[in-house]
């Protein structure tokens, strides 16, 4: 399903050779990119921003402000931005088992790196396009289509390369 050209994704991920990546690989795809390497930047980011950020897609695990709380801080900003977040390691992460039980963000997508290209690609596609739907439905029904479009995936996702 090719992206709308006026979708826009805000990744954020500490680690430079995965957010290079994974903005390369969006970008390949006809997203709008917006990469910022820490939460800060990323803020700024949704606060400076002229068109509106569709989803924010963040790793889970950053030093200073984590992806959960950039999540929360970002969603304040942009109340309807859908969240996707990316995680190496779902074990030692604190909070990870109240986001993925009963936190503001339980229904949320989170994929595990590895994950390939076209993985990616396929849950961002899914995101994307609910969100679009549903813009051209009308406000009235943006809450209700937040909550499905933050369904958790089917299954676990492996085997991080590009093919780019």
């Amino acid at each position: 399903m090719p992206p709308s050209s006026s979708s826009t994704i805000l990744v954020v991920d500490d680690e430079p050779g995965v957010l290079n990546l994974v903005k390369l690989i969006l970008e390949a795809a006809g997203y709008s990119v917006l990469a910022a390497s820490n939460g800060q930047q990323a803020l700024a980011f949704c606060e400076n921003q002229n068109r509106a950020i569709d989803l924010l897609l963040t790793d889970i695990n950053m030093p200073g402000i984590s992806g959960l709380e950039l999540a929360c801080q970002v969603s304040e900003i942009v109340p309807h931005v859908a969240v996707m977040f990316m995680t190496g390691s779902r074990r030692d992460i604190p909070g990870f088992e109240f986001l993925r039980r009963d936190g503001p963000f339980s229904d949320c997508e989170v994929i595990s790196k590895p994950f390939t290209s076209f993985e990616l690609l396929a849950e961002v596609a899914g995101i994307v396009s609910t969100a679009l739907r549903v813009t051209m439905r009308g406000t009235d029904r943006v809450d209700d289509a937040a909550e499905k479009r933050r369904t958790p995936s089917s299954g676990g996702l492996s085997d991080f390369h590009s093919g780019i």
